[in-house]
């Protein structure tokens, strides 16, 4: 399920670089508070943003129910043009800039194009590895993929296993996965008496052996 992206974030370095100050003044920079909903689906701005730090979450919201398609984090882009809803899950820092202007400015800077091109597919990628996870995935393995996803790309090694640092409620971890909050809450005690899951302290998450974690979900 979707997860944030391991983004090289090389569209970040490029625009710090001296050389390319005029591309980087087209950019606003505009900064959110945590949890602030920042764009929603019929809006008439039509802006790409560049998250320069922080977490956004991209959502679909139906009868009530929020769906998760992805979180996205420094060096990720975004347009506001589409039918989904977007809220800041930490203090975000976002570059913006109109859309007509970014692609006269591609034209201009050429060098930027790979980067764009490359986030972008990444984007893709994970829109399929949605619709896989929820044809053939039951939540358990969601859930688990979710944790899995975040212990390879956040995740802080130790002898002791694995520490993720979500910050998300289990509300936001069933939008995540596409299932309900009582169900997230019944993997997560599961997997904590089962030992292949462990809650610390801070609220981070400790997983032992994610190899053992993948194979509890596979029973």
């Amino acid at each position: 399920m979707p997860t944030c992206l391991s983004s090289s974030a090389n569209l970040l370095t490029d625009l710090a670089k001296p050389e390319n100050h005029h591309f980087r003044a087209e950019f606003t920079e505009k900064t959110h508070p945590k949890n602030t909903f920042l764009f929603a689906p019929g809006q008439e701005e039509n802006i790409i943003v560049i998250v320069k730090s922080g977490r956004i979450q991209i959502y679909l919201a139906v009868d009530g129910k929020e769906f998760s398609l992805i979180i996205l984090g420094p060096g990720d882009i975004y347009s506001s043009h589409t039918r989904a809803h977007v809220k800041s899950l930490d203090k975000v820092v976002l570059l913006v800039i109109p859309t007509e202007r970014i692609y006269s400015c591609m034209t201009n800077y050429p060098a930027f194009t790979p980067s764009i091109i490359n986030i972008l597919g990444k984007l893709l990628k994970q829109s399929f590895s949605i619709i896989e996870n929820l044809v053939f995935k039951d939540a358990c393995q969601r859930l688990t993929h979710f944790l899995l996803q975040e212990a390879c790309h956040n995740g802080t090694s130790s002898e002791k296993g694995i520490t993720i640092k979500p910050d998300l409620t289990t509300s936001q971890l069933a939008a995540i996965i596409g299932s309900s909050r009582q169900t997230v809450s019944k993997i997560l005690n599961a997997m904590f008496q089962s030992g292949v899951l462990s809650r610390k302290k801070n609220g981070d998450y400790l997983i032992p052996d994610p190899i053992l974690l993948q194979k509890y979900s596979l029973k």
